[in-house]
């Protein structure tokens, strides 16, 4: 950390320019203390590293849980850096004592106050939330930015994103997730936009990455990209030609079963399923595997112009759900979810397979019946057609 208390309750900061000979008689008159915890800290003031102060081994601070990293305080310096040439008013390591948290940096930007929490090691879900109710709770605007060294970048729009990581999204609008990196090593910020997950683990996502020093905070805080639709149909057509693994999951024996009864080889799934409909996430299993199933399952059999409730669909998939073969990806805020079926149900409304009867109500009907492709060929094609729609469907939100 870069903040510490002297024995009178003075702050002083080594983001300020200290000589080292008066920052030693400082040690030697009163010492050094944790302005949160009241702990004793020492001063670290070496030739290569960072300047900073550290808790004793032997001694646990409860407002600075993880360890800090060199990575850590370098890129907290940097954004605190960043932040003070663009005239904005910014503290470090400020202790808020009414809800006992102190953010990495808390700052002022068009009368919002804004808390940085910069996470570079893994953390439990449970304290992520915890931190971002605190804040919000005090009318702080809580913004995670994750260290650069936890970008897992599997291909141009591909990427692995861990469960807590979900956690420290930025909500934008309906359906629009955005993550933000950090890297002090090469001093770029970049940000996966409209994130959308394919797997329980893997998403595409528009990626951005510009120098710390080129980025304003305008653009920081409202930049938005539009969804990579076009990955997405790359996404559909693996699963289209995906060949069965020799372990498969239980999700994956479930669905191999279940279209064996329905006489449809796997990759042959309705056209109107496995897309990334508003709120899809909030089941973890790739979409067209749950997307298929209420469909085939639920949907068809409703008689056509016939009224039903949205809620068989619900009931349909909750047992399923409980029984993990389904799982429900745990986010912020904790999002019902059933938000995934009305997201969906809004899709096939799209595509003029439900039509909307009372959205007070949650009535719909059937129109027609799901499009089954005769051959990978004509369903390659009839996905990109499909495309269209949603494309026409995210400019209407």
């Amino acid at each position: 950390m870069f903040n510490a208390k002297l024995k009178s309750g003075t702050i002083i900061s080594l983001v300020d320019e200290w000589p080292v000979e008066e920052l030693k008689e400082l040690r030697n008159k009163s010492g050094f203390y944790c302005p949160a915890c009241q702990l004793q800290v020492m001063l670290k003031v070496g030739q290569k590293k960072q300047w900073h102060f550290s808790h004793y081994s032997n001694e646990k601070c409860e407002y600075l849980p993880e360890a800090e990293t060199m990575y850590h305080l370098k890129g907290k310096k940097h954004l605190y850096d960043w932040l003070k040439k663009q005239q904005i008013e910014v503290k470090m390591e400020l202790y808020l004592p009414l809800i006992r948290q102190r953010p990495d940096l808390i700052f002022r930007y068009k009368q919002n106050l804004y808390a940085i929490e910069f996470q570079c090691s893994p953390i439990e879900p449970h304290l992520i939330e915890k931190r971002t109710n605190g804040y919000l709770q005090q009318g702080i605007f809580p913004i995670w930015i994750l260290g650069g060294n936890r970008l897992k970048r599997n291909g141009t729009r591909t990427f692995t994103l861990k469960s807590f990581e979900w956690f420290a999204t930025k909500t934008l609008a309906t359906n629009k997730y955005r993550l933000s990196y950090y890297c002090p090593e090469q001093e770029k910020i970049s940000h996966l936009h409209q994130i959308t997950p394919f797997s329980s683990k893997k998403v595409i996502a528009a990626y951005e990455e510009t120098s710390l020093h080129q980025t304003s905070i305008e653009h920081f805080l409202y930049s938005v990209k539009e969804p990579p639709l076009n990955e997405w149909l790359t996404i559909k057509k693996h699963w289209r030609y995906h060949h069965p693994t020799p372990y498969p999951s239980q999700t994956e024996r479930f669905y191999r079963q279940f279209l064996y009864r329905h006489q449809i080889p796997p990759t042959l799934f309705p056209i109107e399923a496995g897309w990334a409909t508003n709120y899809h996430f909030l089941i973890e299993s790739s979409a067209y595997l749950w997307q298929t199933f209420l469909l085939l399952e639920c949907l068809q059999f409703q008689p056509l112009h016939k009224p039903f409730s949205s809620r068989l669909a619900v009931l349909c998939l909750q047992a399923f759900i409980r029984k993990g073969i389904f799982p429900h990806r745990q986010v912020q805020n904790h999002l019902d979810w059933t938000l995934a079926i009305d997201g969906f149900f809004g899709w096939l409304v799209q595509v003029n397979y439900l039509k909307c009867i009372s959205k007070d109500q949650d009535t719909y009907c059937r129109l027609r019946d799901v499009v089954i492709p005769k051959n990978s060929e004509s369903a390659i094609l009839l996905d990109q057609k499909f495309a269209h729609q949603l494309i026409k469907m995210e400019s209407s939100c």
